[in-house]
């Protein structure tokens, strides 16, 4: 540098494509205690796991729905074939049965523990990378296969961590049968379920005052997406429009299996419960919790779908969105995320060697530090482990930070587990 050179400025931290972020140590290890009590709840209903690949054909996946896959980030292979990275796991999955498990008797139940990818919309904060965890229940219609997956959603919530999963559920073939019922001509019906999708109500009862409709089904028509209840909502839809008492029916059936299953409390109807992803052909779902303004999970009954793949089988299934479970799990908390139960041994890579080795064996996880380095409390502060000990003459002191006591110990294990 010569002089009156500027100063170099400080190096910029590399940033990350939109959408992307990064996960931390203590971030990542409650993402993998979530994940770990979603599969052990998918496992106790006999779901069993598959994987797919990050990457598929574009053309395999835009067979997947009318007008192709949408937004999705696509790359080419050195035969020039467009590729993406799948941006749903639903129909990836839905490909795997339809081909691999063509011959099974079913239904197959299926889960995943995954990503999808999917291009954030331009001026949206949208997440481009989405960790999910999900089921699949193919080969099973009618509403207790339906009931199942909305059990098996609450369960995993709850064995999650989340104390009161509310569950909303929409249902496209009830407003098909209240459109078609009233009158509703199919290409306006189309325009109201996609105004529907898209939150779009003044666009929905602007649509249907244009038609004109007269009797005790114009009100309804109108306010069809503002709809919540229960069975008392499909009495009245059933009265009013009675095409559409057989759909109003199967729903009421549903809603009893869901009291036998023990969870119809964290259920409701919500009309206005309509997804972006036109295969979906029966219930759709959606679930909530405090503290996340998204849902945490998503889903429904989706019976074209594996046509598309060559044999057509009823399906239902969900998944959970994993940043936000974990986001809602931590916003209910009452304290501070627990320490963990883990030890920095000063003295644990040279003249305690052996005694890091021992204590791990007794299942006790050892963050070893170097003789004489200071640091033992504060790492321990920093990444959330309970103990820290150090040699002291021919014992151990055991620093306990989750009560501030100190104890002289001959073995660490033992101790240890004496205050787990």
């Amino acid at each position: 540098m010569t002089p009156g050179d500027a100063e170099p400025s400080p190096a910029e931290p590399p940033a990350l494509p939109a959408g992307s972020r990064d996960v931390l140590p203590v971030e990542a290890s409650e993402l993998r205690e979530i994940e770990a009590a979603l599969r052990d709840r998918f496992l106790a209903w006999g779901y069993r796991e598959v994987m797919t690949p990050v990457l598929e054909f574009a053309a395999v996946m835009d067979r997947a729905q009318e007008g192709g896959l949408g937004r999705a980030f696509r790359l080419f292979d050195e035969s020039g074939r467009v590729l993406v990275l799948r941006p749903d796991l639903t129909i990836p999955v839905t490909r795997l049965i339809a081909g691999r498990l063509a011959d099974h008797p079913g239904p197959v139940r299926v889960f995943y523990v995954a990503r999808a990818f999917r291009p954030p919309r331009p001026g949206r904060a949208q997440p481009s990378e989405l960790r999910q965890a999900g089921v699949e229940l193919v080969g099973a219609p009618g509403p207790a296969a339906d009931a199942e997956a909305l059990a098996l959603l609450v369960e995993s919530l709850q064995a999650a961590g989340l104390a009161e999963p509310q569950v909303t559920v929409g249902d496209v073939w009830l407003i098909a049968a209240v459109l078609a019922g009233a009158g509703v001509p199919e290409e306006v019906a189309a325009r109201m379920r996609r105004a529907a999708a898209e939150r779009d109500l003044v666009e929905w009862r602007a649509e249907a005052r244009a038609l004109g409709l007269s009797g005790t089904a114009t009100t309804l028509v109108e306010d069809l997406p503002r709809l919540r209840g229960g069975r008392e909502l499909l009495a009245r839809i059933a009265r009013e429009v009675p095409d559409a008492a057989e759909e109003c029916e199967r729903l009421g059936v549903m809603l009893d299996l869901l009291d036998r299953h023990g969870i119809g409390g964290a259920v409701h109807l919500d009309l206005g419960v309509l997804r972006d992803r036109p295969y979906y052909s029966g219930i759709v779902v959606e679930a909530y919790a405090p503290g996340v303004g998204v849902p945490i999970a998503a889903g429904g009954r989706y019976d074209g779908l594996a046509a598309r793949f060559g044999r057509p089988r009823p399906a239902v299934g969900f998944a959970i969105a994993l940043d936000d479970l974990h986001r809602a799990v931590v916003a209910q908390r009452a304290e501070p995320s627990r320490l963990r139960p883990g030890v920095v041994l000063v003295g644990g890579m040279d003249d305690d060697l052996e005694v890091a080795r021992a204590v791990r064996r007794a299942g006790v996880p050892v963050v070893a530090l170097e003789r004489g380095d200071p640091s033992g409390e504060g790492l321990a502060a920093a990444d959330g482990w309970r103990f820290v000990a150090r040699r002291s003459g021919g014992e151990f002191e055991l620093h306990d930070t989750a009560t501030g006591e100190r104890a002289a110990c001959r073995s660490l294990a033992e101790e240890i587990a004496s205050r787990a």
